[in-house]
């Protein structure tokens, strides 16, 4: 019990520099979820939103289920510190189950306590604790079910209910939690028990089916059906699906399972590292990067090709149990829009559990502390950039001089502009003679109507530090959020970090022409 504690001491004390991080990306629209859920509990969906350069209901446009605003709704109008305090509680059923998981398949304190680590404090975990987004409770229910059910003995699997019911629960947080749901009925049927696989099916099941009946008579459909059609509106065809394959294995090298356990079993990892050596090289191809961003990307896909091959290959139970979990969730992201690190969190695990029992005692120290040190310099990047757009909007305030305006653009950009009472364009829509327009470069900014006629106010550049891992940079092609960087034109990328040379964002003012008088014809 010793270290758990100190494992979740360890975790609280990682989180506490990032309290003050200002709301950033998809935090903006998770609060205004919960906005939603404020106004009507029901139907929190039901709350308008322009996050796809349109204002409409985010049940048309936000693709997550509203665990996370019934969750952050009584903190809303608190300082953003209280808001992030509000996250750690879920810290206690990460620790609990990364130690479960690392207990079951580790063996031994030792092996357990390097595993806890790796699971509960490696880049990806320590994103999502210091986020305000569902990734914390999604991986914390993740880990803690799956983690009660396996560390359970093996007769009577049945009892083990509630644990699959709290895995059901992860659903409720985002809609990869479902793909997790099978784990527990093929635990059972490896172990031959087939009244158990089905009492645990039922049980995982029971959070989703209560939330599609709660969507049915809350909306009269259900919106885990209307955004499989959302996800399918893009990323289609041959060339995207395969840019996506790419980014999903340098995304898990680069920032979810650092490929030094995989070594472990080295003839695997090199077979793995040199066929992700070729997704790199092919990615390096299909856009066309040199120079930084080809070498990022080479390195990180060889890193996840690794780190899968090195999961890759046993047959023995639990193994087979553990390359379902990681393969099949590569499966189920391959299905999505676009790639992000963070889409990892439920399914990166086995690659963690998977050779821990076989690595020597000195890679997994090297393995758990290289981890949590690349955590903190990628969550530093990362509040480098929350930062910089908190900075850029308050200094676009103060230009403004207590007169609002028009904004294009998201994330924390739009957070705080909407609390100062700016509104975000409608893509295409005229600016208005004489109204303020701010545009921030990085944030996927809407477009004003063609030929909108525009004069100069003011432009604003918040630099980067030069000496930190970048998370978001056009030049190097990099972004631990996604697979392409807003730019004119998009820049794709794959790896999840490096280092570039350009701005962390640049803001432009401008203000609409006045409108033009034509003097009066004389008489």
């Amino acid at each position: 019990m010793r270290r758990p504690l100190l494992l979740l001491a360890l975790l609280v004390g990682l989180a506490l520099p990032f309290l003050g991080k200002p709301v950033h990306l998809d935090d903006a629209n998770f609060l205004r979820l919960a906005q939603g859920a404020r106004l009507d509990a029901w139907r929190p969906h039901a709350v308008r939103i322009n996050w796809q350069g349109q204002e409409q209901a985010a049940f048309d446009v936000l693709s997550n289920p509203p665990g996370i605003a019934w969750w952050l709704a009584p903190v809303l109008d608190q300082p953003v510190w209280v808001l992030h305090l509000w996250m750690l509680p879920w810290l206690v059923l990460l620790v609990a189950g990364a130690w479960m998981l690392a207990r079951r398949f580790g063996g031994g304190e030792d092996r357990a306590a390097a595993g806890a680590l790796l699971l509960a404090g490696g880049p990806l975990a320590l994103l999502a604790t210091q986020s305000l987004m569902p990734d914390l409770p999604l991986l914390a229910c993740a880990l803690a079910g799956l983690g009660g059910l396996v560390l359970a003995p093996t007769g009577g699997l049945a009892r083990r209910w509630p644990w699959a019911l709290l895995l059901g629960c992860a659903a409720l947080f985002r809609y990869s939690g479902l793909a997790l749901l099978p784990l527990v009925v093929l635990w059972a049927l490896l172990h031959r028990e087939r009244r158990g696989a089905l009492i645990l099916g039922v049980a995982a099941a029971a959070p989703i089916s209560a939330l599609l009946l709660h969507d049915a008579l809350a909306y009269g459909q259900l919106h885990l059906l209307a955004m499989q059609g959302f996800q399918a509106a893009e990323g289609v065809g041959a060339r995207a699906g395969l840019r996506r394959l790419i980014a999903l294995v340098a995304m898990l090298g680069g920032a979810g399972v650092l490929p030094i356990l995989c070594w472990a079993r080295p003839k695997a990892a090199a077979v793995g590292g040199a066929l992700g050596l070729v997704l790199g090289l092919t990615g390096v191809w299909l856009s066309e990067q040199g120079g930084v961003a080809a070498l990022g990307t080479l390195l990180a896909a060889t890193a996840g090709g690794a780190s899968l091959g090195g999961a890759a290959g046993q047959s023995d139970r639990d193994a087979l149990w553990l390359q379902a979990w990681l393969f099949g969730g590569l499966v189920f992201l391959l299905q999505l829009r676009f790639a992000a690190a963070r889409y990892w969190l439920p399914f990166f695990a086995p690659a963690v559990l998977i050779p821990l029992r076989l690595a020597p005692r000195g890679l997994l120290r090297g393995a758990a502390l290289l981890s949590t040190v690349l955590g903190l310099f990628l969550a530093a990047a990362d509040q480098d950039l929350a930062r910089a757009q908190a900075r850029l909007a308050a200094s676009v305030l103060d230009r403004a001089s207590g007169e609002t305006g028009i904004f294009a653009g998201h994330w924390g950009f739009q957070h705080h502009l909407e609390a100062a009472g700016w509104v975000a364009l409608e893509e295409d829509a005229p600016i208005p003679a004489e109204t303020l327009f701010a545009v921030s470069a990085v944030a996927w900014p809407q477009s004003p109507a063609p030929g909108a006629c525009l004069k100069p106010e003011g432009r604003f550049v918040d630099a980067a530090p030069y000496w930190r891992p970048r998370i978001h940079s056009a030049t190097a092609a990099v972004n631990i959020h996604a697979d392409v960087v807003s730019d004119r034109p998009p820049v794709e990328s794959y790896a999840p970090w490096g280092f570039g040379g350009d701005p962390l964002d640049v803001v432009t003012l401008w203000r609409g022409c006045p409108t033009r008088t034509d003097p009066a014809p004389a008489r």
